[in-house]
């Protein structure tokens, strides 16, 4: 397994699925690796167009995915070096990844080591969902990475989804009223044709032309 220097790893903490990080886990794993314990290799992920100060956003930049407490307790012991591998090989772009790679952290931390309360998976589907109005993600992906039912995302994001079907149905029948085009308005929107013209017919107050 490859070893990488943990200076150059970032905890970026918009991708944590954790609401905060354990100092007891940390205390924990240091004590264990002091008595010459050894863990799983961390996950990271190289991205790029990552927003770090006075770096290029074209710089390949390493995140971590899996690990942080270990990382951390590797840091505090002095460790210059810590043993990972990648979640995938090619750089992600990060503006466009960062759900994804929210997931995949959430997915990896709830069923070993110091597993995610049900308060984290619940914040981490409200976030992942509140920058997800065109249903990129589907109920059935985060309750499946998430190791909860349908019903209880559903449950947890119904508020969210509830007011971005207002916003988006009140956008498609203000355009629909300024004589716009099916296609057009499905593009805004960024919905496809066919639920776009499902939404037209919704609107009490269609006007047709």
């Amino acid at each position: 397994m490859p070893f990488f220097n943990i200076s150059d790893l970032i905890w970026d903490e918009t991708i944590y699925p954790r609401s905060a990080r354990k100092q007891q886990t940390i205390d924990a794993y240091g004590e264990a690796l002091t008595a010459g314990a050894t863990f799983p290799p961390i996950i990271i992920q190289p991205v790029v167009n990552y927003p770090a100060p006075n770096t290029p956003l074209s710089e390949i930049l390493m995140l971590i995915l899996d690990g942080i407490h270990r990382w951390s307790a590797c840091k505090v012991l002095g460790w210059t070096e810590i043993e990972a591998v990648l979640w995938q090989e090619q750089p992600l772009d990060y503006a466009t990844c960062k759900d994804d790679m929210l997931l995949e952290s959430a997915r990896r931390n709830i069923s070993h080591g110091d597993r995610l309360s049900q308060t984290d998976k619940r914040q981490v589907a409200r976030d992942i969902v509140f920058r997800d109005p065109n249903y990129r993600l589907s109920e059935e992906m985060l309750a499946g990475s998430l190791g909860v039912t349908r019903q209880t995302v559903n449950n947890w994001i119904r508020d969210i989804r509830a007011r971005q079907k207002a916003s988006r149905d009140s956008t498609i029948h203000r355009l629909n009223r300024l004589g716009w085009s099916q296609q057009k308005i499905a593009h805004v929107v960024d919905i496809s044709q066919t639920r776009g013209l499902r939404n037209y017919r919704k609107c009490k107050f269609l006007h047709y032309r």
